[in-house]
């Protein structure tokens, strides 16, 4: 048997497997809330796990070394930044968004802002969520092009089939039991890589003797990237919805915070495994293109070693497409579907719903994977879309009187049509896209504050003069 027929079997077996639990999970989602929450089931080591699976895709393990094979092991920020924003979201929000008791940010927002705010939020979510899919399905298509030569076309289709099957079958319970699996795969594929990569380009010694010291500098990526980074880290964390959803999953609100202390945790080790396999990469293979560091790595491993390096790349694009797909479905649901077509409250239309919502979310960004820039690129742009909400949330919680429902809604839209707009252009003047999200709809809100502020003194200044001609006339 040759060493690709046995890498292809390996990948195969894998998604076979995921797909037959994801098919065992369906006896358990038998309402729309269990299909959508798992029915808090779940304890925080669990739940930690998924969340910080969410983010430990092919954006972040692909995409780091991809950007690693050029500068360094100051890609390793782009996760490390990550596990700081999980630090701050458990002693921030983790708690509150578990005692408002919704398992959709817009949900939560509207409860501030009103259904006008609920409606962009929601709006916005599924744009990010779907730009996220398609940062997956172009570096799952990336994997198997690259090992098993499979047209890339045909591997974005494969990994989203795949995933809308099971998803689609299981809802949040499919989510969570498969991605303990992917979890328990990611983190051995980039053991092995690691370790493979390194003996392969003799050690740490190795890569400091063949390297350029400015590659083990680890503000190489420059600080205005790590600041972005970190902004558009925070953002999404305080906004995705998948998070939102993992939080509202456990029992109680000690434990919303211990999932995402776990969930930092979780994630550190991967973005510095990722980053040294793209610098191990460029040592061994210094003529490929960039977003092939990772893969390329399994041509010259054991065909069994390099079938579980693979599964483990197969499994980072199945673990965040599932739980951005179960998101996006999330937000159709209880924002669309229910309030126009379902006002009884039918538990089984909202389950049909919810299916057939995740095949069309799951599907829908396939054709644009194909077209996909530079998958890091894209991961942070996706980051930039939730940091404009992320703004909304914390405003919500902390400044609830600083705007308007109306204020909030124009604010989010204005930022994410700016955000869009620069990202397009390639970040003009420098400034990274991430800023655009933070700063446009603070700039519209703070407008409408002060507007609203003017008109409320104007308003009072004519009472008491209204008042005080009455009182002469008498």
């Amino acid at each position: 048997m040759t060493a690709r027929a046995i890498i292809i079997g390996m990948v195969i077996l894998y998604v076979l497997a995921t797909a037959f639990l994801g098919l065992y999970t369906k006896k358990f989602s038998k309402s729309s809330d269990k299909y959508m929450t798992g029915g808090k089931a779940f304890g925080p080591f669990i739940i930690g796990v998924l969340m910080m699976s969410e983010f430990i895709g092919t954006g972040s393990t692909i995409g780091t070394a991809q950007t690693a094979f050029s500068r360094g092991i100051s890609a390793s920020w782009n996760l490390i930044t990550l596990a700081f924003a999980f630090a701050l979201f458990a002693y921030t929000l983790a708690i509150k968004f578990h005692e408002r008791g919704e398992y959709t940010i817009s949900g939560a927002i509207s409860k501030t802002y009103g259904n006008g705010a609920r409606t962009i939020t929601s709006v916005i979510m599924i744009y990010a969520l779907s730009v996220v899919n398609v940062s997956m399905y172009a570096g799952g298509a990336a994997t198997l092009s690259a090992i098993i030569h499979v047209p890339h076309a045909m591997a974005a289709i494969v990994v989203g089939v795949v995933t809308v099957v099971y998803v689609t079958l299981g809802g949040m319970f499919a989510v969570a039991y498969t991605n303990l699996i992917h979890a328990f795969f990611k983190y051995l594929g980039l053991i092995l890589a690691v370790s493979f990569g390194l003996t392969a380009a003799g050690g740490f010694s190795g890569l400091s003797l063949q390297l350029k010291p400015a590659m083990f500098d680890w503000t190489g990526i420059s600080w205005p990237t790590i600041i972005a980074w970190t902004i558009a880290n925070i953002g999404s964390i305080f906004s995705t919805q998948y998070i939102i959803q993992a939080v509202c999953s456990t029992n109680d609100d000690a434990n919303a915070k211990k999932a995402s202390i776990y969930a930092g945790v979780f994630v550190i080790p991967v973005g510095i495994m990722a980053a040294l396999i793209g610098m191990t990469a460029s040592i061994l293979f210094p003529n490929i293109v960039s977003s092939e560091a990772f893969p390329m790595l399994t041509t010259l491993m054991n065909p069994f070693l390099a079938g579980l390096v693979i599964s483990g790349l197969i499994a980072a694009v199945f673990g965040t497409v599932a739980a951005s797909t179960i998101g996006a479905a999330a937000l159709l649901l209880k924002d669309f579907y229910t309030p126009l077509f379902n006002k009884e409250g039918s538990d089984n239309k909202s389950l049909r719903f919810s299916r057939v919502a995740t095949i069309v979310m799951g599907l829908l960004p396939i054709p644009f994977a194909i077209f996909t820039p530079e998958i890091l690129n894209t991961i942070f742009f996706a980051r930039a879309l939730r940091t404009t909400i992320a703004v909304i949330v914390v405003l919500m919680f902390y400044f609830p009187r600083f705007s308007s429902g109306i204020g909030a809604a124009l604010g989010m839209v204005f930022a994410v049509i700016t955000t869009t707009f620069w990202f397009l252009a390639g970040n003009p003047f420098g400034i990274d896209n991430i800023y655009i999200a933070a700063v446009a709809s603070l700039i519209v809100m703070g407008i409408d504050h002060f507007w609203r502020k003017n008109k409320t003194v104007v308003h009072e200044e004519r009472s008491n003069e209204n008042n005080g001609h009455q009182y002469k006339v008498q």
